[in-house]
């Protein structure tokens, strides 16, 4: 069977080379077969269509099991065919007998980047090394291939929240469609930018403190203390606040004491502690 830059057998002296190293760039499909093997025939020619057919997202390298049994006993393979998936250096996934080519495509479909991912794992990379004009530059790319990403536009709202603009961050967070918004994660995101937008605006703490002592049913006052808490990760010290404004005035604005636990309990999660606690507390508030 002809050979390619993107299908090609290998050898025990090689393999690091052109599979585990050559995995940290681009995935590697690894094919352990023989002769003898009756499903190794009927599966070779279609993984190596399949592999062909995706223009170098993913590599196919043929391991002949007779000759290099040492490799198949390196990797447990028992039974032939055995195909692995390698992805940073080591195997991921695996698969034995022949496949159907759909459930190829869908087994190879779930370790191969795409486009839009590239363009998100670069603009995480150089983010993280302080870049944060070519991390927006690639996540604008990304955002005009797919307008309607959602963990495009995610990544973007984060970033911008993190470069100060928390009212353009909720915007996009507002825009999101429904089934995104509903999102656990994009719930506590929002949740988040909400506090954030809230603690950046008000006095200063100690004058909310001020205020509090002097008159305990400034709700007003709790309700920018609690938002300044949070942003510092005083999380308790906020749904404390938070808890006051429900026992001193239910609806007040709109009943933004159970709205500021809720979020809250959004950003912590169901079943951290202090969830669980004021959860309880809130309830028999309501109750």
């Amino acid at each position: 069977m002809s050979e390619s830059e993107n299908v090609f057998s290998v050898a025990t002296p090689e393999f690091a080379d052109k599979v585990l190293d050559a995995s940290r760039e681009t995935p590697v499909l690894v094919d352990f077969w023989a002769e003898w093997c009756g499903p190794c025939r009927q599966l070779m020619p279609l993984l190596s269509e399949v592999v062909e057919s995706m223009n170098g997202q993913v590599k196919l390298a043929k391991v002949n099991t007779e000759e290099e049994q040492e490799l198949a006993q390196q990797f447990g393979v028992r039974s032939l065919p055995t195909v692995m998936m390698f992805v940073g250096g080591r195997p991921v996934d695996q698969f034995q007998g022949a496949l159907p080519e759909g459930q190829i495509r869908e087994f190879i479909g779930r370790h191969v980047l795409s486009e839009i991912d590239k363009l998100r794992r670069e603009a995480q990379q150089v983010r993280a090394a302080g870049a944060m004009d070519q991390a927006m530059d690639l996540l604008k790319q990304a955002n005009q291939q797919e307008p309607g990403n959602v963990e495009v536009l995610l990544d973007i709202a984060d970033l911008i929240a993190e470069q100060g603009d928390l009212d353009q961050a909720w915007e996009i967070l507002e825009s999101l469609p429904v089934d995104a918004a509903t999102r656990d994660d994009v719930k506590a995101f929002k949740a988040r930018i909400g506090m954030a937008r809230s603690a950046q605006s008000g006095p200063p703490e100690d004058e909310l403190r001020a205020r509090i002592e002097k008159d305990p049913k400034d709700c007003e006052a709790r309700e920018a203390l609690a938002a300044k808490l949070a942003m510092r990760n005083d999380i308790e010290g906020a749904l404390e606040q938070y808890y006051q404004m429900m026992l001193r005035d239910r609806a007040y604005n709109d009943e933004a004491g159970r709205r500021g636990m809720v979020d809250l309990f959004e950003m912590l999660g169901g079943e951290h502690p202090l969830t669980r606690q004021y959860r309880r507390k809130m309830f028999g508030l309501l109750h």
